[in-house]
């Protein structure tokens, strides 16, 4: 009959082995995650440089818009790419003198001290 061998694994060699292990699996992770190609979108991102307001959009669900306010000229231009063609064009020219003024609220004073 044959003996049964036992082979022994000092604590150092299992924690090689188990650290090795999990490395191998986060690195299995780190690939799938990177891999896989995500779309960028600027959705609601605003910025202000003197008299120019910027503001991203989103025009439908699979393209954005750019919103360019001029406010000197008092003139909003909308701006979306076009994939096909490659290029940026014009949606809409807005004339922002046309648009209706914001009506005189109604505040009362508040004369009480806090």
């Amino acid at each position: 009959m044959r003996e049964a061998t036992h082979i022994r694994i000092d604590t150092h060699s299992l924690l090689i082995g188990v650290l090795s292990v999990t490395a191998c699996i986060l690195f299995v992770g780190l690939m799938l995650v990177t891999i896989q190609p995500r779309e960028a979108q600027a959705i609601g991102m605003m910025d202000r440089g003197g008299d120019y307001i910027l503001a991203t959009q989103q025009f439908s669900n699979s393209s954005e818009a750019i919103a360019v306010i001029d406010a000197a000229a008092k003139v909003m231009i909308v701006y979306a790419f076009d994939y096909n063609n490659k290029v940026l064009e014009i949606l809409e020219r807005v004339n922002l003198e046309m648009l209706p003024s914001p009506g005189a609220r109604n505040v009362q004073p508040d004369n009480r001290r806090r």
